[in-house]
This record gives C-alpha cells, sequence and structure tokens, in this order.
C-alpha cells in the first residue's frame, strides 16, 4: 500500500513517508562503539610572498551544546486504568504506560532513533548468532540490580522469557506467547550468559524481543508472590515503582542504583489518570502536566489549538504507529461464520469518511491486514478489492441475501471505553446499517473489555489495537495465526498458517514479501478483521522536557530514561 501524506492542516505534522520504517528486520547492534576514524595529518607549511592582509571575517561562536540537568518530576496525563500491572500479563499499553519505566529487557528500541526501529543494549551488553542461526548467546551487562538490590542474574532472564512463552511455567494468558513461539529453549549456562535456540533461523527475533512487555523479573520475587505480579513491580528500570492508585493515578521515583551510568536525570515521574479528555487538555495547557501520554490519543482539533495558541511552549509532533481501526469478527459464532457476511460488512465501509471522522484524518486508509509500508500489498492490488476505494453497498446486500440475511440482522459489539475506540464503533455501527445489519455497542472499562475478548465472550469487538512493531512476523501472527493468545476472532486456516511459518524462515526479502502477499490476499478474502484505517498518533510535551523523542509505537514511549528538565 503506498503511504499518503497526513493532511492535516496548521501543525507541524511529519509527513507518513517519513514515518513510516522499513519493515524488515532492524539493524542488530553487538554494543561495541564504532572504531574511530584516523585522524587526517595536518597540511606541510608552504613558503609564499607576503600579501596584504584582508579584514578577518566575523567568527561565529558556535553555541555550546545544552547539558542535561539532574532533578525534578514529570507529570504525565493518561485516560484510564490498566487491567493489572503485570507487563507480561497484559496488552494494554496503560500498563506499559505505569510501569514500563521501572523495567529492562535483554535489548530495547533507541528511544532517539526514531523513525527507525534500532535495537541497542539493555540488559544485555551484546550477543552473538550461531552459524547455522539458531542460538542466541546474550552477555548480560555487569553489576545490575533490580530495585530490592538482588543482583540480575541468567536465571532471571530465562525464567521471564519462559513466564511468557511456557503456560506450564508462566501464564495461562500470555499474549505475546505466539510471537516467540519459535523458541525451543532459554538456558542459563552461568550468571552472566544467556542462550536461546530457535527451531529456525528468524532474522526478526532480536527485534522483535525488543519490546517493554519482554520486561526481566526477579525469579525469586514472581515465585514468592505466586506468579501474580498483578500488583508487583519491581525490576531493574531507571525508576522505581513507588505507588499506584486506581483512578487517581502512580508515581515513580529514581533509582539511584541504576546500571546505566549518570541515568536517569529526573528524580521521579508522576502520573494522573484523567479519563476525560477536555479535563487532561486543559490540564496540559495550564501546565498540570508536561506530557500527554497518546492514551488516549490528543485530538487534531486539540492539537490545532495548541499549535494556535501555544506553539512556542508545547511540541506537538505526529508519528505513525501500527495500530489498526476496524471490526473484529467472532467467526465461531452464527451469523459471522459465515463469510459472505463478513464480506458485506467490510464492503460496506466508507474507510475515507470513517477515517476523517473518527481520527480527523490523522491517519491513513486501509483493509490489508500488513501495517503501511514495506510488506503491505500494493496499491494496485488493493484497487481490486470491492470496498477498498469506496462502499459497495448492491454488492454488500447481494451477499447478505445469499447468506440468508436479506433483511439484515442484530447483533452486539463490544468496545473499550476510550474516545477513539468508541468512535470507530460507532462508524462500524453506521455503516452497516445500511445492509440492514443493526449492532447494540458494549461499552466496557479496559480489564472488562480484555477479559472478554481474551476469552471472545462477543459476536463483533470494534475498535482497534496494534503490535507495537510492523514486521510481519509479529502482525500476520499475533491476530491470525490459529493459537495465538492474540487471536482473539477464533479463525484458523491451516494453509496461512503453513505460509506463516514459511515467511518467518525466509531470508530473501523479495521472496519473503511475496508469502507475505498472498497471506494479506486470503486475509481479504477471509475477512476475520476488517480494517477500515490505521493510526498516526499526536505527541505533545512542554518544550522544557528534553531528551524526548516520540518513538515509533507509544508501545516503547515509557521509559523516560533519558529525559529531563531545563527548568
Amino acid at each position: 500500500m503506498r503511504l499518503k501524506k497526513v493532511l492535516v492542516t496548521s501543525i507541524s505534522v511529519i509527513t507518513l513517508a517519513a514515518l513510516v520504517m522499513s519493515c524488515g528486520p532492524a539493524p542488530i547492534s553487538s554494543g561495541t562503539p564504532a572504531p574511530k576514524a584516523p585522524a587526517v595529518p595536518a597540511a606541510t607549511p608552504t613558503t609564499s610572498a607576503p600579501s596584504t592582509p584582508k579584514p578577518a571575517a566575523p567568527v561565529s561562536t558556535p553555541k555550546p551544546a545544552e547539558q542535561p540537568r539532574y532533578g525534578g518530576i514529570l507529570t504525565v496525563g493518561i485516560s484510564g486504568d490498566p487491567p493489572s500491572l503485570d507487563v507480561h500479563r497484559e496488552e494494554s499499553a496503560f500498563v506499559f504506560s505505569i510501569a514500563a519505566g521501572a523495567y529492562n529487557s535483554l535489548v530495547k528500541y533507541d528511544p532517539q532513533a526514531w523513525p527507525e526501529f534500532k535495537v541497542v543494549p539493555d540488559l544485555a551488553t551484546s550477543w552473538q548468532l550461531s552459524p547455522d542461526g539458531r542460538v542466541y548467546t546474550f552477555n548480560l551487562v555487569k553489576g545490575a540490580r533490580f530495585h530490592d538490590g538482588a543482583p540480575v542474574t541468567a536465571e532471571d532472564v530465562k525464567f521471564s522469557l519462559d513466564r511468557i512463552r511456557d503456560p506450564q511455567v508462566g501464564l495461562v494468558k500470555s499474549p505475546r506467547r505466539q510471537q516467540i513461539a519459535n523458541v525451543t529453549n532459554v538456558d542459563s549456562p552461568d550468571d552472566s550468559t544467556v542462550k536461546i535456540t530457535l527451531k529456525y533461523p528468524q532474522a526478526s527475533f532480536v527485534p522483535l524481543i525488543g519490546a517493554f512487555y519482554y520486561a526481566v523479573m526477579p525469579k525469586r520475587v514472581v515465585l514468592e508472590k505466586r506468579n501474580d505480579m498483578t500488583k508487583t513491580v519491581v525490576g531493574t528500570g531507571p525508576f522505581r515503582f513507588k505507588d499506584y492508585a486506581s483512578g487517581v493515578g502512580w508515581e515513580l521515583v529514581k533509582n539511584v542504583n541504576h546500571f546505566v551510568p549518570g541515568r536517569p536525570y529526573l528524580d521521579g515521574v508522576k502520573g494522573y489518570i484523567i479519563p476525560d479528555s477536555f479535563t487532561r487538555f486543559a490540564a496540559l495547557r495550564t501546565r498540570n502536566i508536561l506530557w500527554w501520554a497518546p492514551m488516549s490519543y490528543m485530538t487534531v482539533s486539540q492539537a490545532k489549538t495548541i499549535e494556535n495558541t501555544l506553539s512556542d511552549k508545547i511540541a506537538v509532533k505526529f508519528a505513525f504507529h501500527p495500530a489498526w481501526y476496524g471490526v473484529v469478527f467472532n467467526v465461531t459464532k452464527p451469523p459471522w461464520s459465515d463469510v459472505r457476511v463478513r464480506q458485506a460488512a467490510s464492503m460496506s465501509f466508507d474507510r475515507k469518511r470513517m477515517l476523517a471522522a473518527g481520527l480527523e484524518g490523522a491517519g491513513v486508509v486501509g483493509m490489508a491486514a500488513q501495517a503501511p509500508g514495506e510488506w503491505a500489498l500494493p496499491e494496485e492490488e488493493m484497487v481490486k478489492v470491492p470496498g477498498y476505494t469506496k462502499p459497495d453497498i448492491e454488492g454488500a446486500k447481494k451477499l447478505m441475501a445469499e447468506a440468508g440475511f436479506p433483511s439484515g440482522f442484530k447483533t452486539d459489539s463490544l468496545v473499550r471505553s476510550t474516545a477513539p475506540q468508541q468512535a470507530a464503533a460507532v462508524l462500524f455501527k453506521d455503516a452497516v446499517a445500511a445492509i440492514g445489519i443493526t449492532v447494540d455497542l458494549n461499552i466496557a472499562e479496559t480489564a472488562v473489555w480484555e477479559d472478554l475478548r481474551f476469552r471472545k465472550a462477543f459476536a463483533t469487538n470494534a475498535g482497534s489495537s496494534g503490535s507495537g512493531h510492523t514486521d510481519p512476523d509479529i502482525i500476520l501472527g499475533d491476530f491470525y495465526v490459529t493459537d495465538s493468545p492474540r487471536n482473539w476472532t477464533g479463525y484458523s486456516n491451516p494453509h496461512y498458517d503453513e505460509l506463516y511459518v514459511k515467511q518467518s524462515q525466509t531470508v530473501d526479502t523479495g521472496e519473503r514479501r511475496k508469502i507475505v502477499w498472498e497471506m494479506q490476499t486470503i486475509l481479504l478474502r477471509d475477512v476475520p478483521i476488517a480494517i477500515a484505517y490505521w493510526s498516526v498518533i499526536p505527541y505533545a510535551w512542554w518544550k522544557e522536557v528534553r531528551g524526548y523523542t516520540p518513538p515509533s509505537s507509544h508501545y516503547f514511549a515509557y521509559q523516560y530514561q533519558d529525559i529531563w528538565l531545563a527548568k
């Protein structure tokens, strides 16, 4: 799918072409500094006749680089509570906004490299890959300690990864299990070494585990808590968890023993849970919060207001986020078990209008399952699909009649209680009304919504979801592979599953792309999820907040390690 510009009048918005990064495997860093270039020898002096001296040109003195300052509290506003504080267990970005600053993973994404997905060391200082491409050996940083004072060992890393991937060791509900299904074994041969063995070579593996939800937890504490970390946060991160009050806020305090020299700069982070968008916007404008966390998103109208009134004090940037808006169908329940009904619903979407109404145009019209970018189905293929460029109401009604519903039917839709998701649900309801489908919206708070969705206790689920990364291993695996915990649809296609494994093992980018395109074509035919558009997220912060760069995904926005306050 060819990217278009995000048309947002009067806002300092970067075009999507600049925002969307290559979706291939991110470069892997070994953590070894690059060698310095050799010094160039000075030129040999020459002798010449004296000349009349010319007036010296004025010399501009370069401004000294701004030096980070220590101290201060970063204040943050988000719109809701997480289901729990267990980053291994939960999908919601609310839990990352509260707890991610307290954790580290083996590797992470460089927040200063935006819009590139660049992997850099975190708890691992370096790593090596075996000649057959199946065994990664990670060397751990020396001296890292958990916030309770215990040293970090390779056994903690092993236990954390096993907790996510193996239900016998860890969580029955582990939403990221599918992402590391290629892992066959995690070993800790000594306290400073972790070996991860894969079934087959996977170029995207290291970038994949760079997300915050692969945080390293202390094995001892998890076992003491009987695997219940829903109210406990003990990590190695730049900030220690202090407290959290549902519906009120949370607080992180500086970890003075953080293993990264000189970090963090801040004394702490205070977060406020402000569900109402207008109240949260007022808190930002009056400097009661310094940073608007992108959960939930600021609207284009609010961003424009800042542009017109406070652009000298508050920065606003928009960044592409690999999150789709649309509707998930429970394909195990009639009438949504009939592919013709799902196709008809998708064909009723006026995607351009839905994007304009749902996100005020800040996004990209979409229909294919892969995020816009290198791996997406080409535009020339997309325009052939009924319902992509414009709704096909007559075609949709014909399919409804063939399925036995000439007059339509009634259904329900589970909706998360955040403004963008509710907007998407209303747009879905309006669209399918044109083909006789009446939708009752069941709006639920995040914890209830996640539980119902996980148990597939819904007919449809309108709203959005994302994966934090655009690699096909993640997006095309999370939502559609048969046994994936995030396959809320109940969709199962053995041929699709075979193609998923095949593309993951394919090293040649061109050949892999062909397989990924075939997978998207299958999903456009089967429609387990009808996608309407992809989002672009607004980030807003007071300009005194330094060292912050909007990340490539808001899943990676909340570690705060390099942020400092200029006053």
